[in-house]
């Protein structure tokens, strides 16, 4: 009779363990999936902005954007806020009427969100000071978008800028010699 005893005292113990090895499993998958629900939001997040700023809605940036956003962009170390970027990009929609964003990968870890876009467009209107050319372009660029709360807190850009200036004809040349 003992030895039933202590058979049913293990076998109680055992399944025990198992339903809280089972509990302590599930919260840690629950926790799983909360996260890559976010992250699969922060995602859809940053592709409506883009859909949305290729339909010519510039607003979209400071509805996605918290107020005291910052925004880096390729050779600054000092950020620009939402409202110093928001005269900037219809002035690329001007200059290229047909700009488009096509997004190549999308990368969610945690807070942020990677973008590898491809940028295009025909260049009809005047810009940075070179008057409209004809000239299609196409250039590649980078997004890496921190986002809390369901909003864009940061941003940092790095787009070949040196590629699309060539495109519109302008040429890199070295500094001549002082003689």
């Amino acid at each position: 009779m003992k030895k039933l005893h202590m058979v049913i005292f293990l076998v109680i113990l055992f399944c025990s363990t198992l339903g809280c090895q089972d509990k302590e499993v599930m919260a840690e998958l629950e926790e799983f999936k909360a996260k890559a629900e976010i992250e699969e939001q922060n995602k859809e997040l940053i592709l409506h902005l883009f859909d949305e700023l290729d339909k010519k809605n510039y607003g979209i940036f400071k509805e996605l954007s918290s107020p005291d956003a910052k925004l880096y962009a390729a050779g600054s170390f000092e950020p620009i806020t939402i409202e110093e970027i928001l005269p900037v990009i219809p002035m690329w929609y001007e200059a290229f009427p047909d700009y488009a964003h096509s997004v190549k990968d999308v990368i969610a870890k945690g807070d942020k969100v990677a973008v590898r876009c491809t940028y295009s467009g025909t260049h009809e209107g005047e810009f940075m000071g070179i008057p409209a050319t004809g000239n299609t372009m196409e250039y590649g660029g980078l997004g890496i978008f921190q986002i809390k709360k369901g909003k864009i807190v940061r941003g940092w850009f790095m787009e070949d800028m040196l590629w699309l200036m060539m495109q519109l004809g302008m040429e890199l040349k070295p500094k001549e010699g002082e003689k």
